[in-house]
């Protein structure tokens, strides 16, 4: 077979060998001359390194002359001729003996010998200046040298500054003269063995392109024969070999199947990376790999294939579901390649994923029943009052004729407390599906104001989410009208019970959520002799306010007990008569208090202030950035905190019950609003 495959490709194979006898002498020479260009490169740098150090000792030496003479610190002058000195001296001794010296980077460079007569006596002249030179300068290099040797060595410079320039000059044209002759001689032998092989490689040309010629017109028919079956089949199909790349061949839908453009040898693991999640890429990776492996059975790994049916990412950014199945394509028994179908499985999935989620949706429907079921009537009549003022508002808003940029800007943050609010209720009422919903809400939000504009289509996309509220509003009411009149009882007694459960309930899940111990106290009895309005501005006040707590404040039982306080934090919540119509709403917690530098550290970690502007701020400045739109200390954004919503909630209730606000906090101990309005 070797001999056959001589005879086929003789010709070939003589011209290769040519080609690389004649390649590799040329290299050759090219490598030992590129290694003494760059030698020569390196000599000519420093010779010219040593004209201008000549210049620079005798610079420096005038102007030590000059702060004598004015009576300034020389040290700086000195340090500097030091430098120039020794970088002078080592560097003309590499030129006479060959040396490692400090290159022009200030990195170790060999510098080799001169190898001229004429460099060799350049140097040997040099010396002759030098030595005496460097003799004179040796007391100016030590502590306490005289004014008398100081001007006996300018006074050498002077004389011989130029002549030692000179020198240096010659030298670097002498080294230029030697790398022009050595750059002259690797051309000359480049163009020859460019010549020589050019016309090997016409004479192989010819003769190839005529054996080629005849197997091309077998190839081309193959070819098209392929081309037609590719175009036929509707799946997706191509050939996979060992190291992952893509056969030359491939049928006509596949770039449309997957999305992507393909090429023929195109590496397919980075097109799978880009379509399918890190998991699924290295479980497909892996299954590859087993597929190769020649003592594994194909039928035995079939079912293990994670791309049987897997969600993948379009180029546009929408979701499809593709199956890829392989086969294993054998050579003389051994693997060659796989055969990859791919087809496109979306509408089955899509199919499938309704019929859950209608079942699902009836579980929800359920669930969300027997949730509102367990709920005061009136609370939940009141809540859904609520979320529908709070939807009318947005709903006007957006309806306003000034579309400026500020406008919006102001209407988002408008919008943002009022779904912030509606969370809160929700979560402390424990009805999810407008928690949920109104988190969604929130997030993109946070998402539109984060890009410092709010465009046109944001207003867009917020009509479309506000669609989304009022369906649920209306499904709610629809639940909450049929359950009306079922209540009884003392209506005062079950409003304060149901106040006080939101709260522990509110508390307890996000305690939960953040792996914290924490009580509620509740003292809440004078809260019943308030209009029910004011009190659900209360609720709704309040339920900021715990997150707040709870979130921000209350530390983790690990680190209250290495402050020696118990594991179990407390909040602390009161509403109290204190006079004649007049009241205070007291949230109280033993947390770790507001910490004035952590508020300024804050300010300026996110651009909103310089280090200067924030340490300028008074204490009440500080405290007063806690209640600004979009301000958080939180780390990282959740449903509970992290989105600046929580204090602004809490500015503008206090504003509509025209109440004051008293904030006291210490460090490491407690903090406390508290809340005083009359009615």
């Amino acid at each position: 077979m070797s001999w056959e495959l001589f005879r086929k490709y003789r010709w070939i194979i003589i011209s290769v060998l040519i080609f690389l006898a004649t390649d590799l002498s040329v290299l050759g020479y090219n490598i030992y001359s590129s290694f003494k260009i760059a030698e020569s490169a390196v000599s000519i740098n420093l010779s010219g390194r040593q004209r201008m150090l000549s210049q620079r000792t005798t610079k420096v030496l005038l102007s030590l002359q000059d702060d004598a003479r004015v009576g300034v610190s020389q040290e700086a002058d000195l340090k500097e001729l030091a430098l120039v000195v020794n970088l002078f001296d080592t560097t003309l001794k590499g030129f006479r003996d060959g040396d490692t010296v400090t290159g022009g980077d200030g990195k170790p460079v060999f510098l080799v010998q001169v190898e001229t007569d004429e460099a060799r006596r350049i140097v040997s002249d040099a010396y002759e200046i030098w030595n005496p030179y460097l003799t004179k300068l040796q007391p100016l290099l030590k502590p306490g040298f005289s004014d008398t040797e100081l001007t006996d060595v300018t006074t050498y410079a002077r004389s011989n500054n130029l002549k030692l320039l000179g020198l240096m000059n010659d030298l670097t044209t002498d080294l230029e003269k030697t790398a022009n002759q050595r750059a002259l001689r690797l051309r000359a032998v480049q163009i020859g063995g460019l010549v020589f092989v050019l016309f090997n490689v016409l004479v192989t040309v010819f003769i190839s392109i005529r054996d080629l010629m005849r197997g091309d017109r077998a190839l081309v028919k193959a070819r098209k024969e392929t081309e037609e079956i590719l175009g036929t089949v509707k799946e997706g199909l191509f050939l996979l070999d060992r190291e992952h790349r893509l056969g030359s061949q491939y049928s006509q839908l596949l770039p449309e199947i997957l999305q992507r453009e393909v090429a023929p040898e195109m590496p397919f693991l980075p097109i799978l990376e880009e379509m399918v999640s890190k998991e699924v890429y290295d479980s497909a990776k892996d299954y590859i790999e087993l597929l190769f492996g020649e003592r594994v059975k194909e039928s035995l790994v079939t079912a293990l294939n994670p791309l049987s049916q897997v969600e993948v990412r379009g180029k546009e950014g929408a979701s499809h579901y593709l199956s890829f199945h392989f086969n294993r394509v054998l050579e003389e028994g051994k693997i060659a390649h796989l055969l990859v179908t791919v087809q496109d499985v979306t509408d089955l999935v899509q199919l499938t994923e309704q019929l859950e989620a209608a079942k699902g949706q009836s579980r929800v429907e359920v669930e969300v029943l027997l949730k509102l079921l367990s709920t005061d009537a009136g609370v939940l009549r009141q809540f859904l009052d609520n979320v529908g003022n709070g939807l009318a508002q947005i709903n006007e808003r957006l309806r306003s004729e000034d579309d400026s940029e500020l406008a919006r800007l102001h209407l988002l943050n408008h919008i943002m407390r009022i779904v912030h609010g509606i969370k809160g209720e929700a979560a402390a009422l424990g009805i999810e599906i407008f928690e949920d919903y109104a988190h969604g809400f929130e997030k993109e939000l946070v998402e539109m104001r984060s890009k410092g504009e709010v465009r046109g289509e944001d207003m867009v996309r917020i009509t479309v989410l506000l669609d989304g509220f009022y369906e649920r509003l209306a499904s709610i009411t629809n639940i909450a009208e049929k359950m009306a009149g079922s209540g009884g009882g003392d209506a005062d007694e079950k409003y304060l019970q149901t106040f006080t459960e939101s709260v522990q309930n509110l508390v307890a899940r996000i305690a939960g959520d953040a792996q914290k111990e924490v009580s509620v106290v509740c003292d809440l009895a004078d809260i019943v002799h308030l209009p029910r309005r004011v009190a659900n501005e209360l609720n709704s006040l309040c339920i900021q306010l715990l997150r707040n707590a709870v979130k921000h404040g209350i530390e983790m039982p690990e680190e209250r007990e290495t402050l020696g306080k118990p594991a179990v934090g407390e909040i602390r919540v009161e509403c109290r008569e204190v006079g004649r119509d007049e009241y205070e709403f007291i949230v109280r917690d033993d947390g770790r208090g507001i910490s004035v530098k952590g508020i300024r550290e804050v300010l300026v970690q996110k651009g909103l202030l310089s280090k200067e502007e924030a340490e300028a701020l008074s204490v009440d400045a500080v405290m007063l950035k806690l209640f600004e739109p979009g301000f958080s200390t939180a780390k990282e954004a959740d449903r509970d905190a992290g989105h600046g919503v929580g204090l602004d909630v809490v500015a503008e209730k206090i504003m509509q019950l025209r109440g004051q606000l008293t904030l006291n906090s210490k460090v490491q101990t407690f903090t406390e609003f508290k809340i005083r309005f009359t009615y």
